[in-house]
């Protein structure tokens, strides 16, 4: 499930900055990309957090990895924006609006997830 976000999330970056790029130009097509990736790189670091303990792992070591991979995520999340800033001030709305589109993959995934649950 999350390749699938990571997957859908990029996918949507890129389809973002195609169209971003082709209405407004490249400065804005690779704000665009940047915000695609403000999304992906907490989304990727949470999922190596949580998954990358041992099956057998205590229920408390779970926890305690998604609390800190949550925290990292927000971090990240937190600098990326801020870098984002100032490289992007101009085109900050082309960023934001892909970072929104890509949170979107989140959406998509839970119902998928509800949609075959019913199958």
């Amino acid at each position: 499930m999350a390749r699938t976000v990571c997957l859908v999330q990029l996918g949507i970056a890129g389809a973002m900055a195609l169209m971003i790029g082709l209405v407004w130009g490249r400065q804005y097509a690779v704000a665009a990309l940047f915000g695609g990736l403000t999304a992906v790189l907490p989304t990727v670091y949470f999922a190596i957090r949580l998954f990358a303990r041992r099956p057998q792992a205590a229920p408390e070591e779970v926890v305690g990895a998604a609390f800190r991979g949550e925290i990292g995520k927000l971090a990240l999340t937190a600098v990326l924006f801020w870098l984002g800033v100032a490289l992007f001030a101009p085109q900050f709305l082309a960023l934001l609006a892909t970072y929104a589109a890509c949170l979107l993959a989140y959406w998509a995934a839970l119902a998928r997830v509800g949609f075959d649950d019913k199958n």
